[in-house]
């Protein structure tokens, strides 16, 4: 059982090692890739605020067609009660 556990423990440290050399060390992103990174997130945050206007202005031309669309059924209700 003790050569068992043994084992166990150097196999579990290997892994813990080669775990570690795969995934520990990573290099700095060049300064290209930081610059295009900038420019995703400008571009990202510029597309956010164009939807966020867009929305805003839809919601306007909803209230705004809402509004025309009562106006239009009063004046057809006023229409067919003028007519005998």
């Amino acid at each position: 059982m003790a050569k068992f556990l043994k084992i166990n423990g150097v196999v579990l440290v290997s892994i813990l090692f080669l775990m570690g050399g795969f995934t520990g060390c990573t290099p700095k992103p060049s300064n290209e890739e930081v610059g295009k990174l900038e420019q995703a997130r400008a571009a990202a945050e510029s597309a956010e605020r164009k939807l966020s206007d867009l929305r805003m202005e839809r919601m306007k031309l909803e209230q705004e067609l809402g509004g025309a669309k009562a106006e239009e059924e009063d004046e057809q209700q006023e229409l067919e009660e003028s007519q005998p």
